[in-house]
């Protein structure tokens, strides 16, 4: 009996071991792929989310029992599942999924398809090349990474970014690609002031694609010409750019935490003279102040003509207000500045702080984040903070019911943007192009009496401190000030039922809200008219769409197709108020403070567009396709219906060769479109304008320009050609693609009959053409077990012409700047034409000069467009082991600007070339000949000649457009896993943006810089900030 116990205890005690053995085993192993170790690989106990990811070395380890069923996955390659049995060391060789491998990309409407099936040109760029140096804004760090795709960067914090894909389309409409994110069509309105675009002065309130946060975007998607956006109708005309947030990953829980910090500091600007000072004779004015001859400066003229620096003791500015006892009555000598323009900007900072967390379980997924992002300008006490919350999830009710859902909400906050273009609160037209060059900028800091009186070094005279042309720059930013605040919220909410195996239907709504509400102050005391005004802004758009997909195979033959409906609602509120004739307080801020009654407008606009579409795709044994699309909408703002088809088609021809060993993969493919581009609203119908009450009753008005109830849609007409070749398993590969665009029924204003009570009327009138090539070529040089290089290449260039306009009309003026120069289109010639004067020429092509010697002007004429010949990138991506190191270069050829803070800072002497050589002692000659032919000698006067550069030849002041820019580097570093602990993963990274520029024609102007806002109005630059580069570091922590 005894021994019979014994062995049921042994038994027991076994089983009992085993037990506790198969609760406590770890498992460990390598995971390879052909022998090499594979980093990152999913490890997860199936049908749980307990899991962990192979380290740099491929290994792994894991807690398991004997039963379990351990999944081993990586992008790219096929699972394997491993059955745990008794050994605790188990080796993983993956392969790759032949499926999988097939690059997926998101085209219209948001759908997932293989791009090899493509018949239309697209391109992606992963998230990380966006997150990866430090840019905040997610339209600007495309820049130079998709061809065909030119990016201008804004031209002041947080300001507007113009975005054009294959060129101009339309004359006075938008030419900006659509942008979607989550399939949410996002309003891009410009909130650029007006005059500030046409080079007069104003703030740039930036554009709301400012509104993505980097750090959620999984991919980008550039769908370029109309076969790829035509389902998008008439909003589909200039191309859609498509993002694609992050979602959390099957089988995992992610928490992830970025903070960063990035500085920012002066590139480029004018090169100023420093050999004279203020004012407009070579030798300084006296004053008998309280019984003694003193030398002063001539205060009240804002110009550097004046004496040459010697020394010479004088009295300056800022030694008149007893209050500032260091500096009353004291002379100092008459010098260059020791504290000069650039020693007023700041060093700007930018931190950035993000945290997200993804869950995924079994049917059901969520991400959650948030971001941090606060800027400090380079201009002192301006300010810009941008806080983004965005929430994703998703859950498969059952085998039939999927929901899907996410939000967004952004809140931005902008206080005292600075002032750009030629404007009294505009502080690059006091640096640049007027002013006196032995300012000390410190002493401008003490910009305020006591009285709370403006301290102006530009006062009418020693005992006068009224300013005379120019408030102190310190004065501006902090009594003349704006604040801007916007909130926004966009999302979805999206339901997919699988009706069968083949048919399956989805229903969304998209919308997409926001409020911007802006205040602007110009204080008492100020050399301009004090003021306060107010606008508020309301914009919605809510899209209710539904699809039913249908995917069947048929033998050799696969057909894809969809129909869907959709109804699109935007409104539009607007509310502006400004004061009139000055502020009766100082420091009240309020309407109810205008001396005058304050004026102020009010406006509503309400569109709708109902919308059907399909798509039919058929593809032959996986290597010929042919789809076709149609979308026809009925429009509230026009009175017919359009409708817009396309048709497309591709031949992978490397299909049919499989014994070419060097042939990877090899397509060629051939599309056709036909797009719009909508008008805005009421252009229909004649409306009265409610304006402010005359004499206590009540006012309308109608517009100067007559709307049209005939008025449609801008076509646009697309042809396409492609080949795309991939060489040696993918090491050497191309994309390149050739187009033509013709746009008809363009909508512009035209003169009208004056005797019917208008003087222009709105009219489809014109045609426009747009043709080009884009390329781009992959190449790997180096691959290694640990170190590869890649190389990726964008070259795209356009040629754009204006063909036709209304009988009678040979060009129509796009904008007039505030001196000397208008931009226009005429036919026959390149849309964006600067118009003025230019030099007269010889017929051996010599410049010809007048009798005073100073060069000819010539009649008003096409000086050159803004836009440019062709733009190039180029990536530079090299990994060693767990460092990462990527540079980008970026280029434009081609395109005009024109610089008034050339020509001002030439006319009052502040430009270094206005002091060059000794030009104001010995005068100079300039190259050309006379009218005679004969060479010329006539000797002019330096400041005669400078003062030319106003008034006289226009292209004087036209430069090229030309820059070479590295645009990007960022270095990474993984930390190794033995040093992080419990952290899956701990990435440090420096970066710097905008680094170098090379090649630029006027070596004080950054040609990005030359132009304001998103809009068509371009490169008419009236007083820049000074460009700027970025660099900085982050830290990465994955949990």
């Amino acid at each position: 009996m005894k021994s019979k116990l014994n062995w049921i205890f042994m038994c027991f005690l076994a089983l009992c071991t085993s037990i506790g053995f198969a609760q406590n085993k770890t498992l460990s192993g390598v995971v390879s792929e052909s022998g090499l170790p594979l980093p990152g690989v999913s490890v997860i106990l199936q049908g749980t989310t307990e899991g962990t990811q192979t380290d740099l070395d491929g290994n792994y380890s894991i807690k398991v029992k004997t039963g379990d069923k351990v999944v081993f996955s990586f992008i790219g390659m096929k699972d394997v599942v491993y059955t745990v049995g008794n050994a605790s060391i188990h080796n993983v060789s993956m392969s790759g999924d032949d499926e999988m491998l097939e690059e997926v990309v998101v085209t219209a409407l948001g759908i997932k398809r293989d791009k090899k099936k493509l018949g239309y040109s697209s391109q992606e760029v992963k998230g990380d090349n966006l997150s990866g140096s430090g840019q905040t804004n997610a339209v600007n760090a495309l820049s130079g990474n998709v061809a065909g795709l030119q990016v201008t960067a804004p031209s002041s914090m947080g300001g507007s970014n113009r975005i054009v894909l294959r060129g101009v389309k339309s004359v006075t409409g938008n030419n900006q690609p659509l942008i979607v994110i989550d399939g949410v069509p996002l309003d891009n309105s410009n909130f650029a002031d007006t005059n500030m675009q046409r080079g007069a002065g104003g703030r740039d309130y930036g554009d709301t694609s400012a509104d993505i946060n980097p750090d959620d975007i999984e991919s980008v998607t550039v769908l370029k010409g109309g076969p790829a956006s035509a389902l998008y109708g008439n909003r589909g005309g200039n191309g859609v750019i498509l993002y694609t947030t992050k979602s959390a990953k099957n089988g995992r829980t992610d928490v992830e935490v970025n903070t960063g910090v990035t500085f920012e500091s002066i590139n480029t600007m004018p090169k100023l003279q420093t050999l004279y000072g203020g004012g407009s004779s070579t030798s300084l004015p006296t004053a008998m102040i309280g019984g003694k001859q003193y030398n002063i400066a001539e205060y009240d003229v804002d110009e550097s003509w004046g004496p040459k620096f010697d020394g010479t003791p004088y009295l300056p500015w800022y030694a008149f207000d007893p209050e500032f006892a260091d500096d009353y009555m004291k002379e100092v000598p008459w010098q260059k500045s020791k504290n000069d323009v650039k020693s007023f900007f700041n060093t700007g900072v930018t931190h950035n702080q993000s945290v997200s967390v993804a869950k995924s379980y079994k049917e059901s997924n969520v991400r959650m984040s948030f971001s941090n992002n606060v800027t400090e300008g380079v201009v002192p006490n301006s300010k810009l903070q941008r806080n983004n919350f965005s929430v994703s999830a998703a859950t498969q009710l059952n085998d039939k019911v999927k929901v899907e859902s996410n939000f967004n909400y952004v809140y931005t906050k902008g206080f005292n943007r600075p002032e750009v273009g030629y404007g009294d609160n505009s502080i690059s037209q006091k640096f640049f192009q007027w002013g006196q060059r032995q300012l000390d900028y410190k002493k401008l800091k003490d910009y305020k009496r006591a009285d709370g009186s403006q301290r102006s070094w530009n006062r009418k005279g020693w005992d006068d401190p009224t300013p005379a042309y120019s408030d102190n720059t310190y004065w501006t930013i902090h009594e003349n000030t704006s604040t801007d605040v916007r909130n926004r919220t966009f999302g979805n909410v999206k339901l997919t039922y699988n009706i069968n195996d083949n048919l399956y239907a989805v229903g969304t709504v998209y919308g997409d809200r926001y409020s911007f509400n802006v205040e602007e102050r110009v204080a008492v005391g100020s050399q301009k008219s004090s003021k306060y005004s107010i606008m508020k802004r309301n914009v919605s758009e809510y899209n209710y769409e539904g699809r039913i997909h249908y995917d069947q195979h048929f033998g050799d033959f696969g057909v894809n197709a969809f129909v869907g409906i959709n109804r699109s609602e935007k409104r539009r509120d607007y509310l502006y108020g400004e004061s009139v004739g000055g502020l009766v307080l100082p420091n009240l801020y309020n309407l109810s403070n205008s001396v005058s009654d304050a004026k102020a407008s009010n406006s509503q606009t309400h569109s709708r567009t109902n919308s059907v579409f399909g798509s039919a795709s058929v593809n032959y044994r996986e290597f010929l396709f042919l789809e076709g699309t149609v979308r026809t909408d009925w429009f509230s703002t026009v009175r017919k219906s359009v409708t817009y088809p396309s048709v497309t088609g591709s031949f992978i021809f490397s299909q049919l060769t499989p014994e070419l060993d060097w042939l990877t993969f090899g397509k060629v493919r051939l599309g056709w479109a036909q797009v719009g581009n909508d008008t805005d609203a009421y252009r229909t119908e004649d409306y009265y304008n409610i304006e402010s009450p005359f004499l206590g009753d009540p006012a309308y008005s109608l517009s100067r320009t007559a709307n049209n109830p005939d008025l449609k849609p801008e076509m646009m007409t697309t042809k396409e050609i492609g080949l795309e070749a991939a060489f040696l398993n993918n090491r050497i590969g191309f994309e390149v693609s050739y187009y033509e665009i013709k746009t008809k029924d363009l909508i512009t204003r035209v003169q009208y009959d004056a005797a019917a009570g208008y003087s222009y009327r709105w009219m489809n009138a014109g045609d426009m053409k747009n043709r080009g090539i884009e390329a781009t070529v992959n190449f790997a040089p180096v691959r290694t077990e640990d170190f590869s290089w890649d190389i990726t290449w964008n070259f795209s260039k356009n040629k754009n012409e204006l063909t036709r306009l209304a009988d009678g009309v040979e060009s129509v003026e796009i904008t007039r700047a505030p001196f000397q120069v208008s931009l226009q289109g005429k036919i026959g010639e390149t849309y964006g034409q600067i118009y003025g004067t230019d030099y007269v020429y010889d017929n051996n092509g010599n410049k010809v000069v007048d009798a005073n010697g100073l060069y000819a002007a010539s009649e008003i004429k096409a000086l050159g467009s803004y836009l440019p010949d062709y733009n190039m990138g180029i990536r530079n991506t090299f990994q060693y082991k767990s460092f990462r190191l990527g540079v980008l270069i970026d280029m434009q050829k081609g395109g005009k600007y024109f610089s008034t803070s050339h020509m001002f800072g030439m006319y009052s002497g502040m430009l270094d070339k206005s002091a060059a050589n000794d030009i104001r002692e010995n005068g100079l000659v300039l190259d050309g000949v006379k009218e005679d032919g004969s060479k010329n000698d006539i000797v002019v006067d330096g400041q005669t000649w400078a003062q030319s550069h106003y008034g006289g030849v226009d292209a004087q002041n036209l430069f090229d457009a030309d820059y070479i820019k590295l645009r990007e580097v960022s270095l990474g570093y993984d930390l190794p896993k033995k040093w992080i602990g419990p952290f899956k993963g701990i990435t440090l990274s420096v970066y710097g943006r905008n680094l170098l520029t090379w090649g630029l024609d006027w070596k004080g102007m950054d040609p990005e810089m030359a132009s304001y806002g998103s809009g068509n109005i371009q490169a008419i630059e009236g007083a820049s900030l000074p460009s700027t580069r970025t660099y900085g570091m982050n830290v990465k922590f994955k949990f």
